[in-house]
């Protein structure tokens, strides 16, 4: 077995190995990218190091790379965390033929750490497609799942599709309220109607949250087809009694009660739902834009006529 503690031993016969200029000019890019977080330091961090990684990584000379050889040999994680942390290292080592896949082989790095830190190699240096080849891989175990949803949807260079494709193969918990939100954000552009569904299975809390967000989002939307198409489908879900209330209070009250055609949907609602708007002054009062000589206050009156006394 190789002795992966003595730095010498895993780089022999180039025990003078330095990472070249482009090699460190490509992770300063791609760290300052992800907004100076690598999943390099959150490894980093798992096995107990607690200076920044971005101190330590990328190593520019020989001595770096040999100081920071050390620090993860000598932490005191268990020995896979160190090998695997190492492993990634040496996924850097395009000088070094194989250096990696050798390193594994010879230490015996779990076929799953190889998957996890691969992915996350990959990851980090903005190869979004072989990454999640590596990451939605059945065998492995979920880890660092909420940060890389959320990787996937900030990254401009990121198809949103990947982002999709690997919430469908992994099922992140989504405890963090950020990827969360981004990704209700991504649900809410692709399906309207999807996006209702994911709010209602999250807990009352988070449900009430995102379904506002729902609404926000439609009548944000700018004035055009489109709007109306989505504004529609909005007034149209199949609310519990409790949405019911949330919508009436995100409107008159809320975070859309002053975004445009706000009050005109919870109107729509109420008489699409055959209720009465006399119930709230707000909705009584409105009488919205004048169309060709019909506003609500016209709607209503016709509506009034036509029930049976």
């Amino acid at each position: 077995m190789l002795n992966w503690h003595d730095f010498d031993a895993v780089f022999q016969p180039k025990t003078d190995y330095a990472y070249d200029a482009r090699t460190v000019e490509s992770i300063i890019k791609h760290r300052k990218e992800f907004g100076d977080q690598l999943f390099f330091d959150r490894i980093w961090k798992t096995i107990g190091l607690t200076r920044p990684a971005r101190n330590n990584y990328p190593p520019r000379s020989n001595q770096d790379l040999r100081n920071l050889w050390s620090k993860i040999v000598q932490s005191t994680a268990p020995d896979e965390q160190k090998l695997a942390l190492l492993y990634y290292l040496l996924r850097d080592c395009r000088q070094l033929p194989n250096a990696d896949s050798n390193f594994a082989r010879r230490t015996y790095l779990p076929q799953r750490w190889q998957l996890l830190v691969a992915g996350l190699w990959e990851l980090d240096h903005a190869q979004f497609s072989r990454a999640l080849e590596h990451l939605t891989d059945p065998s492995l175990t979920p880890t660092f799942t909420d940060e890389i949803l959320l990787t996937l949807l900030r990254h401009p260079k990121c198809e949103p599709s990947l982002a999709t494709a690997y919430y469908i193969a992994m099922s992140p918990p989504l405890e963090d309220p950020v990827a969360l939100e981004a990704y209700f954000e991504l649900v809410i552009s692709n399906n309207l109607v999807e996006a209702y569904y994911f709010a209602q299975r999250q807990n009352e809390a988070r449900h009430k949250t995102l379904f506002e967000k729902l609404i926000v989002a439609v009548l944000e939307d700018s004035p055009g087809h489109a709007r109306a198409e989505r504004a529609t489908l909005l007034v149209g879900l199949p609310l519990t009694d409790q949405e019911e209330g949330w919508f009436e209070r995100c409107i008159l009250d809320g975070t859309a009660s002053k975004l445009p055609g706000a009050k005109d949907s919870l109107m729509a609602r109420v008489i699409m739902m055959g209720r009465s708007a006399s119930g709230s002054p707000a909705l009584s009062r409105l009488k919205g834009d004048d169309i060709g000589g019909i506003d609500w206050e016209v709607v209503k009156a016709g509506i009034a006529d036509a029930v049976p006394h």
